[in-house]
């Protein structure tokens, strides 16, 4: 195409001739996107992972996600791909783009980039899952960072970066680091809890990204998050006594 060209005539003829004449100079990727789900169930942060049904990492963990139709927005994309793999409806107020990951044979099959989302269950978003389409099984791991390492847990089953496809195992790793790295200031992560709770329970749950905060008091740890919680004037039987509860906001 003529240098000329880019900068003289109509735009729409300037498209017509740059669809005809430049578009198959350039390789192109495929786009995929890829889901961490979180939600709290009994005492731990869970994430929700599927065992791929087919090649390529046959029978391996995976997080839910797939291949970008044409000309579909990221977010849809990753609501319909979960949805699809997993019968999990993601409320679109609760997920986030977490990492654009396109490291070269990432996926053997193809050249791919791959956008990463954060995504959040309610606390009160109860749903049965349901695998189907590319996934075999469907399951939530326990999931926490441990002396900084990730650790996933499978019933009792500990998992190692071997048993996950692709590159989904630094994906969590990412997810983990960048919730840790909010936590004082942007905890998005309290949106799968209860609308308030104990403070031992708010630091536990801190506690799974920042093992820090398990060595404070709640004395301590309310010091540090005062711009966080606050008291409702309530109490909540634990399992020794009555303690008083506390809502958050993000």
């Amino acid at each position: 195409m003529s240098k000329t060209f880019e900068n003289s005539g109509s735009e729409k003829d300037f498209l017509k001739i740059y669809q005809q004449e430049e578009m198959d100079k350039y390789v192109r990727p495929s786009v995929t996107v890829d889901s961490v789900i979180f939600r709290y169930y009994e005492g731990s942060v869970q994430t929700l992972l599927i065992k791929r049904k087919n090649h390529p990492f046959l029978g391996k963990y995976a997080l839910s996600g797939g291949f970008v139709q044409e000309q579909e927005d990221l977010n849809i994309a990753v609501c319909r791909e979960v949805l699809e793999e997993t019968s999990v409806q993601l409320n679109p107020e609760h997920i986030e783009q977490l990492i654009t990951v396109g490291t070269p044979y990432r996926d053997p099959r193809m050249w791919t980039i791959s956008v990463a989302y954060l995504c959040f269950m309610s606390y009160d978003d109860y749903q049965v899952e349901k695998a189907a389409d590319d996934a075999a099984s469907t399951h939530w791991l326990d999931i926490a960072m441990i002396n900084g390492q990730l650790q996933l847990i499978d019933g009792g089953k500990q998992l190692t970066q071997d048993d996950l496809a692709f590159d989904h195992w630094d994906i969590l790793l990412t997810a983990m680091k960048r919730i840790k790295g909010r936590l004082e200031y942007h905890p998005t992560i309290l949106s799968i809890m209860p609308d308030e709770n104990t403070l031992t329970t708010y630091r536990q749950l801190f506690g799974t990204f920042n093992e820090d905060y398990l060595k404070m008091d709640s004395t301590n740890f309310l010091r540090r998050f005062k711009h966080i919680f606050q008291k409702t004037g309530r109490q909540m039987a634990t399992r020794t006594k009555k303690a008083a509860t506390y809502s958050y906001k993000i």
